[in-house]
């Protein structure tokens, strides 16, 4: 009796199925689109309305549209090179490029480069324009730029942004808002192009106290570049909600200058002395010892690297005919007031006094001043340190030192730039119109 029944039933599906099956087979494949389309609509709708993420971020210093902090640029685009952390050039929206004569580049564009607009990055495009170089388009792919005298740091130029109309660039952040008052930026939104829903808003505050109280506050989820986690008698890297990232910041020295041109500093031999008395190690940084950083393919040490050693700055200051009576005056920011302070007590070892002036900016006459600069991605430190140079702040006149930094942004053959630029570093270093004090100390703190 079981096993009529079993038949019958497998009978009754069997013809059931035959008579409905159109209606069973759409049925089922109507069931699956609109499963998939309710996927669909759930990740691509409804996900992104309620999962939707923006980081909240800070930064310190005021900026204009052009002088954004190079990594927040190099996220919405990027040149037609880029310079790695050594400072090599590698290709980046220019597959390769060829160089003829020191003076003509020729750069060939890769294929299917887009701005956000979905326009196309060909060499009509490409706005990278510079004084006293002529531009020609060669083809849809390539152009070419004619310098009039040859300039080795041009590839490094070519690096910069490369915008369209509205900030629309080629990296993987699109600038969805920019709010600037006065010309400085006080905020900027940046959208991911492949994660919509994935947005950063970036805020600046006009010192490094402000950016901390931001932090505390909540207004910003994390804080890059802060020289110190302490405010206001709170250290920040202690609260236990907050992640803190240190890392030496490469990228910027704090050097001490020396006015070459006062009657005192233009010894030499009391330039040497307050340098070589300064530690071989500090807390709020890497010890630099040299114009460059050690992680360019262009660092040398030189003979004079890491000399700290205050009685041979007593040996030299013994042989100086005409004591120093009176202060050396350092004049410096209140963001280095403490460096200042540590440097006057190193000084005091070895007989040296001097005092501590405040100012905001840099002073058109000083004895010495402790001030932070941002190094140039290429090795090239012409405008610093060349005697005709306006930024030439120290007023250092040394004729070798012209002619190496001509010959260094002339050639642009990498090894024999390397041998230029190992003898800027052991004869600058030697003459000390500055200390190259330290490589700064940052840290980049977040909220778990």
């Amino acid at each position: 009796m079981a096993t009529l029944r079993r038949r019958y039933y497998a009978w009754l599906i069997k013809a059931y199925f035959k008579k409905m099956r159109r209606t069973i087979i759409s049925s089922v494949i109507l069931g699956i689109l609109v499963f998939f389309a309710f996927i669909g609509l759930l990740n691509y709708y409804f996900r992104p309305l309620i999962f939707k993420t923006t980081e909240n971020v800070g930064y310190a210093g005021t900026y204009t549209i052009q002088t954004l902090p190079r990594e927040i640029l190099q996220e919405v685009s990027f040149g037609l090179t880029q310079v790695d952390q050594d400072g090599k050039i590698i290709p980046a929206a220019a597959a390769r490029w060829k160089i003829e004569n020191d003076k003509v580049y020729t750069f060939t564009l890769k294929k299917g480069t887009y701005f956000h607009n979905g326009d196309e990055l060909t060499s009509e495009k490409v706005n990278l324009s510079f004084k006293d170089v002529n531009k020609k388009i060669v083809d849809k792919y390539t152009l070419q730029y004619v310098l009039k005298n040859p300039y080795s740091p041009f590839l490094a130029s070519v690096a910069r942004p490369i915008f369209g109309k509205n900030l629309e660039g080629v990296g993987k952040f699109k600038v969805e808002d920019i709010d600037v008052n006065g010309g400085f930026v006080r905020s900027i939104t940046l959208v991911d192009v492949k994660n919509k829903n994935k947005k950063r808003k970036i805020y600046f505050y006009p010192t490094q106290k402000a950016l901390k109280v931001a932090f505390m506050l909540g207004e910003i989820t994390k804080a890059y570049g802060v020289t110190s986690t302490s405010v206001d008698q709170t250290d920040l890297g202690k609260w236990a909600k907050v992640k803190s990232q240190k890392y030496i910041n490469y990228t910027a020295l704090v050097a001490i200058f020396y006015n070459n041109d006062d009657s005192i500093l233009n010894n030499k031999k009391i330039r040497q002395a307050l340098n070589y008395s300064l530690p071989e190690s500090i807390s709020v940084g890497e010890r630099a010892f040299g114009p460059i950083p050690p992680t360019s393919l262009y660092f040398s040490r030189t003979p004079t690297y890491k000399i700290a050693d205050t009685e041979l700055s007593k040996t030299l200051l013994s042989t100086v005919k005409d004591p120093i009576k009176d202060p050396l005056v350092i004049s410096t920011t209140e963001e280095y007031q403490k460096v200042a302070l540590d440097v006057q007590k190193e000084w005091e070892k070895i007989g040296i006094k001097s005092k501590i002036k405040i100012v905001q900016n840099l002073p058109s006459d000083f004895q010495v001043f402790i001030y932070r600069i941002q190094l140039p991605e290429d090795p090239d430190q012409y405008v610093l340190w060349h005697s005709d140079q306006m930024n030439n702040i120290t007023h250092y006149k040394n004729l070798r030192i012209d002619k190496l930094l001509e010959d260094g942004r002339s050639i642009t053959d990498v090894e024999k730039r390397r041998k230029i630029y190992a003898d800027f570093q052991k004869y600058l270093t030697d003459d000390v119109p500055a200390s190259f004090y330290f490589f700064p100390l940052e840290y980049n703190l977040s909220k778990k």
